[in-house]
Parts: C-alpha cells; structure tokens; sequence
C-alpha cells in the first residue's frame, strides 16, 4: 500500500478543503471524474424542471477534472479543493475493487474502477462507478506521456464492452487481484 505524505495540491488549506485532501490520500474516496470536458459517469438528466430550465443539478458530486495542464479537484458545491499541475503526476495505476453488492445482482454493478494517482510528495486513491473511466484515463495519460499501470490488465478486457468484462471480471477476479495487493473480498 502507498504511504500517504505531504499534499501537492495547492490552496488545500482553506477552510477545511484539507480534510478531502487528506482523506483521498488514506483511502480510497469516490470522485466523479471530468477528462476534457466528458463526465464519468454520466450525470443522469434533471427531472426537476425548473433546474432542468435554469441549468442547475439536484444531485452534485465531487469531481476530479484532468485538463492538459493541471489536476483540480471541486466540492460538490463548485468550490475549487485544490489543484496540482500535471507534471507533478509521476504515474497512475487503474483497477478494479468488489463494491457493497449481493450476489443476485448484475455483475456490472458489483465493481468500482480505481485510480491511484502518485507523485513525489503524496498518493491519491479515488473510485467511481462507471469503468468507463479506466480507457478514458489510460488515453488521456498516454496523450500527456504519463506512465499508466494496470496490474488487473483491465484496458484489454474493457474493449470488449463493459456487459462482457464484467462477467469475465467476475468470474476471474480472485485470479487476477491474488499477487497485486487489491483485496478478494468486498469493500
């Protein structure tokens, strides 16, 4: 497991934005994720009408937004958390972990992606609930030359589709996780 250290994030001192620093760097916390401008997972539609007409959410969610530049990550309320520039990434490890589910339901919803972000002065451990994220982040890394590990070897499987992975997924998850340190059992 990465030992978390120092923050890199920048004004993450500011009125208690330190305390989702740093428990991202503790465990793993969800975040929706924004890659040039795409959303994972998807926001669902506004059934409020008003807001659907004056363009809010009812729903919000914590969001890491990965820009060719730098690293940001915003409160559910919009307020900027803190920010690292992108060259302070030394590389990102995408996999998979068991959700809260019981055995009965579709295998889909039974994993979270993860996306351990390390640099020099701390690590960072996100999830979200579309797996969509991991090709999505693998090509926007290797667009900025920024190594990728991917030690459940899920980019190949994920370009069959998401219903087919995660059926293999499934069936050979405590293969895949029993020499990389992700835990067999649900989270």
């Amino acid at each position: 497991m990465f030992k978390p250290m120092t923050s890199v994030f920048a004004n993450h001192q500011i009125a208690g934005h330190y305390r989702a620093i740093d428990r991202a760097q503790k465990c793993i916390v969800p975040f929706h994720f924004e890659i040039q401008g795409q959303e994972y997972p998807k926001p669902e539609p506004e059934r409020n009408w008003l807001r659907r007409l004056s363009g809010t959410r009812s729903e919000k969610y914590a969001i890491v937004e990965l820009t060719p530049r730098q690293v940001v990550l915003w409160s559910p309320e919009g307020r900027n958390l803190g920010e690292m520039p992108l060259s302070a990434v030394q590389r990102i490890q995408i996999g998979a972990i068991r959700w809260h589910v019981s055995q009965g339901l579709d295998p889909r919803h039974a994993f979270r992606a993860t996306i351990f972000v390390l640099t020099d002065t701390g690590n960072y451990y996100f999830a979200n609930s579309d797996m969509e994220v991991l090709p999505a982040i693998f090509k926007f890394a290797h667009e900025h030359g920024i190594p990728v590990e991917d030690p459940l070897r899920l980019i190949p499987l994920l370009k069959l589709g998401w219903k087919v992975a995660a059926l293999t997924l499934h069936e050979t998850y405590s293969q895949l996780v029993a020499h990389t340190g992700y835990p067999d059992d649900k989270v």
